[in-house]
């Protein structure tokens, strides 16, 4: 396989409004995923009782219907994306079409979301402040797929919120049609598909199409069962590519940036999620039991997976659902592993997705013996429009440093006469001790310390002597920090992709590659 395609330390996000991050660039997307296609397909690894490149074959079959197609694959949780995030869709939709192929997106349904609430900028006072709007209960340690679906009355709350939130730039935004999907009678059987239906229509709205598959639906995968199996030398090999990415990239601490598979005499971690439908998510470990596999949830067995299907890859669906009602999902790092081997042609990711891969890449090469394939990055900043003050940060800035000014050099703000010369006089005089001490006695600390309490205390008579300059310079500070967070709002480039204007969205495609881009 040719050299990596991505060149890491140029992975920056986007810094300004309209600017886009593609990489590689597009004329080399696809013979990329040619040559991704090629060596992936013939892989010889042993991976249960047939190959890596055979299992490829049928995960490929199974989820997009043929095998000879170009597939590019990105992925996300089914929250509310950003313009970054969704610019991944547009992009993959493009080299798949340029490659007569398909685009998929990985709907990380399996992970536990950090809110579902949307927040919304919005003017209160004429302020520009957050208000974040919930639309579904958050329970810690729940995934996406165990939201239940909201009734037609949750949604038309959660859409009257956002629309007297966000006032006249409702009607121009995308949401209008994100509600109409979602308040559809067959939206689906959870909270998922109605957030995908949302999105779905504003996409298609848009000129933009992309297949989404639930990780949910989409993982019922050899690699899982290889892994469980072979769980120690795993667990070795995704404990070494953590140890040495810490090492390249000076990163302390054994949880960041994720933590280690646990192993102890009896049990083994494995990179895996478990859970009930109504139980929160907990970490998969495994034991062996003679030929067996004993299966636990944390500390907690959950069921055995018997040895004579484990190496059968025609009982590969019984061995899960030997599991009876439990849940197995990947994590991060598996799912990545699992799409850029069985699934991908080319894995498209986030600036963060593409710098924690390097991790995976480390983790295919040893445990799978494989050169890691390439993959792709993408990423872009838009912001909404609102109004601001650009210079509000530099304003900030400069009535800080006022303030510091004021409080170690009052000398520079205080009033002429009416005793004021006086205090002038004693500090230019205790200044000048000062500095006749650090030329001629640097070793006398004693002494320089207390030349700079006689200057501390004047400074302190000084500012008392105009008791109206600081308030005056802490409340001009406090003006500056509003407008400045106000500045950091406006200028936010993870607002959700909806709430933008139709101008902004189209501005933002036209600024992606196109097609032909791709064929060079």
């Amino acid at each position: 396989m040719s050299p990596p395609t991505l060149d890491f330390d140029k992975l920056r996000t986007p810094p300004s409004h309209g600017d886009t991050l593609v990489m590689p660039a597009p004329g080399r997307w696809l013979a990329a995923a040619r040559e991704n296609h090629e060596s992936l397909a013939a892989a010889k690894t042993p991976l249960l009782d047939s190959t890596l490149g055979a299992w490829r074959r049928r995960t490929r079959e199974r989820l997009v219907g043929r095998d000879d197609s170009l597939v590019f694959v990105t992925g996300h949780q089914p929250d509310f994306i950003h313009p970054g995030v969704w610019a991944k869709h547009a992009v993959a939709m493009r080299a798949a079409r340029a490659a007569l192929g398909v685009a998929l997106n990985l709907v990380v349904d399996s992970d536990a979301p950090k809110r579902t609430a949307l927040t919304v900028p919005m003017f209160d006072g004429g302020r520009l402040v957050l208000r974040p709007i919930p639309f579904a209960e958050l329970r810690p340690g729940f995934t996406f797929e165990q939201i239940p679906r909201q009734n037609r009355e949750a949604v038309e709350r959660f859409r009257d919120a956002v629309r007297l939130a966000i006032g006249e730039r409702y009607d121009d935004s995308q949401m209008p049609t994100y509600f109409e999907a979602a308040l559809c009678a067959d939206a689906g059987k959870d909270w998922v598909d109605q957030a995908l239906s949302g999105r779905q229509a504003v996409e298609r709205r848009l000129g933009v199409s992309i297949d989404d598959r639930r990780v949910s639906d989409a993982w019922c995968s050899p690699m899982l069962i290889d892994i469980l199996v072979n769980a120690e030398r795993f667990a070795e090999c995704y404990n070494r590519a953590l140890a040495d990415y810490r090492a390249r990239y000076r990163v302390r601490g054994s949880q960041r940036p994720i933590p280690d598979l646990h192993r102890d005499a009896n049990v083994c971690e494995a990179p895996a999620w478990i859970y009930r439908a109504d139980e929160p998510r907990r970490r998969l470990f495994v034991a062996p039991d003679g030929g067996d596999l004993r299966l636990f949830a944390d500390r907690a067995e959950v069921g055995v997976l018997p040895e004579r299907h484990l190496r059968s890859c025609s009982q590969l669906k019984a061995v899960l659902t030997d599991l009876a009602d439990w849940r197995i999902r990947p994590r991060a790092l598996t799912l990545t592993i699992w799409a850029r081997l069985l699934l991908a042609d080319l894995f498209i990711h986030g600036i963060g997705g593409a710098k924690y891969d390097r991790i995976s890449d480390s983790i295919i090469a040893d445990y799978y013996g494989l050169a890691p394939p390439h993959m792709a990055c993408v990423s872009a900043t838009l912001h909404l429009g609102l109004s601001h003050n650009p210079q509000a940060p530099d304003d900030m800035l400069r009535r800080r440093r006022e303030l510091r000014d004021l409080r170690f050099n009052p000398q520079r703000y205080a009033c002429k006469g009416a005793g004021g010369d006086a205090l002038l006089a004693r500090r230019a005089d205790a200044v000048r001790q000062a500095e006749t001490l650090r030329r001629n006695r640097p070793g006398d600390r004693s002494a320089r310390r207390a030349a700079f309490d006689r200057i501390r205390a004047i400074n302190a008579e000084l500012l008392a002597a105009m008791p109206d300059r600081e308030p005056a310079f802490r409340a001009r500070l406090a003006e500056a920090e509003d407008a400045a967070r106000e500045a950091l709002v406006a200028t936010n480039r993870e607002w959700f992709f909806g709430l933008y204007d139709r101008a902004r969205l189209d501005g933002l495609l036209a600024s992606l590659p196109r097609e032909d881009e791709f064929r060079v």
